[in-house]
C-alpha cells in the first residue's frame, strides 16, 4: 500500500511538472500517515524519467530469458547464508526468480530478480523502478530514499524500529533486483547489493 501511494504521488507530480511551464524545483507533500513528508525534485525527476523511458523502449525490444536462465542467476550463498529455497515464474510476459537465504535462526534475506526484457518486463521496469525514483520520504517509523548501487540509481526503504529494510536497484542493463531482510539494516543490504552483478 505504501509503495502504491508513492507511485500515485509520483505520477501526479510528474504530470503536474509536465503541464506547468515553471515548475517548482521541489514539491513536498505530507505522507499518508500524516507524520512525515515526501519531497520530490521535479526537474531531476523529469530528466530521469526521460532517460528511463528510452531505456524502457530498449528493454521492450529484448528477448526475455528462459526460466532455466533466470534460475542460474540465483546465487547459492548470499551474505554468508546458504540458499534454502528458490522459485522462478513467468506471467503476462514478465519473468522473475527469487531465492531465500537463512543467515541465522531469526534472520532471512530474500533476493528477487525481475527480467525487464520484452513488453511485460519493460512494464515491470516502469512501474516498480521508474515510478519510485528520486523520492525522499521520512516519518518517525520509516523512511524511503534514493541511493546508488554500483553507479546506478536505486532506492531503499527501512522500518526504523525493527530495522527491516528493502534495497532495490537495476543491474546488468535489464534486471530489477530487490533485496529484503528483517533485522539486518540498510548498510549491510547495500553492501550485499554491490556484490550482486548480473549480466
Amino acid at each position: 500500500m505504501k509503495r502504491f501511494y508513492l507511485l500515485l504521488a509520483a505520477s501526479a507530480m510528474l504530470i503536474t511538472a509536465c503541464n506547468n511551464n515553471k515548475p517548482k524545483e521541489t514539491i513536498t507533500i505530507p505522507s499518508e500517515d500524516g507524520k512525515g513528508a515526501v519531497t520530490i525534485d521535479v526537474n531531476q525527476m523529469k530528466n530521469v524519467a526521460e532517460d528511463m523511458e528510452k531505456m524502457k523502449d530498449e528493454l521492450g525490444k529484448l528477448t526475455p530469458l528462459s526460466l532455466d536462465e533466470l534460475k542460474a542467476l540465483i546465487p547459492e550463498t548470499l551474505m554468508g547464508g546458504k540458499r534454502k529455497d528458490f522459485n522462478v515464474s513467468s506471467s503476462a510476459g514478465a519473468s522473475m526468480a527469487t531465492g531465500e537465504y537463512e543467515l541465522n535462526d531469526s534472520t532471512e534475506v530474500k533476493l528477487s530478480i525481475y527480467d525487464c526484457a520484452g513488453p511485460g518486463g519493460a512494464g515491470i521496469y516502469s512501474m516498480q523502478y521508474l515510478g519510485l525514483m528520486n523520492f525522499q520520504q521520512e516519518s518517525e517509523e520509516e523512511y524511503t530514499k534514493s541511493i546508488e548501487i554500483n553507479g546506478v540509481k536505486g532506492f531503499e526503504h527501512c522500518d526504523k524500529t525493527s530495522n527491516d529494510c528493502t534495497v532495490t536497484f537495476f543491474s546488468g542493463g535489464r534486471f530489477l533486483v530487490n533485496l529484503e531482510a528483517d533485522h539486518v539494516g540498510a548498510p549491510a543490504l547495500r553492501a550485499a547489493a554491490a556484490q550482486l552483478k548480473f549480466k
